[in-house]
């Protein structure tokens, strides 16, 4: 990818568990398959604390976009 300019978004979902346990998945995928993989690799490194409701932790989403930019 370096060899051409290459610029792409992709947005994730987080679904957050109770437990602080994480799921990701691509809803909007880039065109570049290898790019995709490494991107759901990193994204499943990342964490997060659950929501809270009243005090106690609950399951919850968050949708993220990434930008790419290569150039």
């Amino acid at each position: 990818m370096r060899e051409q300019a290459y610029q792409t978004v992709a947005t994730a979902r987080f679904t957050i568990h109770a437990d602080g346990s994480v799921d990701v998945e691509l809803i909007q995928a880039t065109p570049n398959p290898r790019l995709n993989q490494l991107l759901l690799d990193a994204l499943r490194r990342w964490r997060f604390f659950p929501a809270l409701r009243d005090g106690q932790p609950v399951e919850s989403t968050q949708d993220i976009r990434v930008h790419f930019n290569v150039s």
